[in-house]
């Protein structure tokens, strides 16, 4: 993907974010089924964890209800969200499209980028997210992602629209690069790529993470969000 039509994506999504943020947010108010064995992977003595997208804090909020002790760093593009947030810790306003967007935020015993891979556009731009997520990591840290794999839901299929309808032809985007719809609150339009095991496989592999977990849980069908747990 060239750079040009990165970086519309990208506005893309920014403004759809700041349009629709107190939707958004309500959308999110209940932590998903599969962040639940990610508690797995937190230290007992607890510790330091980064949100990458965080949004609205929703993972933050979820490591303060199971009481657990945290050092909680929320990272995102979107500021109307991060206007929203309610999470116990230091929230930073950042473009995690860009190089060097995490570099000085230190390290971590658990990072998280939920939801939010599936947002940067260019399979390229994408692993070096990952790498520097990666880079991250305090010894004996995890990685852990999450990304929607829609299309394999009839309902979430629906939403699919033709890229036309942002003034971009299908050939100047991804294979894997969607322009969904959005109906609450408002009509609206967002770009999602979708991230399957397979691309998560290359990802981990461009990094030099292995992945030690993988599951499927949430949304009305079960599965709705592919779940990896990476390691150094």
């Amino acid at each position: 993907m060239d750079e040009a039509t990165a970086r519309r994506l990208v506005a893309l999504n920014e403004a759809f974010y700041t349009r629709f943020a107190a939707p958004f947010a309500a959308s999110r108010a209940a932590p998903q089924p599969g962040y639940e064995p990610l508690l797995a992977y937190w230290p007992e003595r607890g510790g330091r964890a980064l949100d990458v997208g965080c949004g609205e804090g929703r993972f933050g909020r979820f490591l303060r209800a199971q009481g657990r002790e945290v050092e909680y760093t929320g990272v995102d593009f979107a500021g109307d969200l991060l206007a929203l947030a309610d999470a116990p810790g230091r929230l930073v306003q950042r473009d995690l499209t860009q190089p060097g967007s995490l570099a000085d935020l230190g390290r971590f015993d658990l990072v998280v980028c939920l939801s939010t891979l599936q947002h940067i556009p260019g399979s390229d731009n994408r692993a070096r997210l990952v790498a520097e997520m990666g880079a991250c990591l305090s010894p004996g840290g995890h990685l852990a992602l999450a990304n929607w794999q829609f299309t394999g839901s009839a309902r979430q299929r629906r939403k699919i629209r033709p890229w036309a309808e942002v003034g971009l032809q299908a050939s100047a985007v991804e294979p894997g690069d969607f322009l969904l719809s959005w109906q609450r609150g408002g009509s609206g339009l967002r770009y999602v790529a979708l991230i399957d095991e397979e691309a998560t496989r290359r990802l981990a592999a461009a990094a030099g993470l292995r992945i030690v977990d993988q599951y499927r849980r949430d949304g009305h069908e079960g599965d709705l969000n592919l779940y990896t747990v990476l390691a150094g």
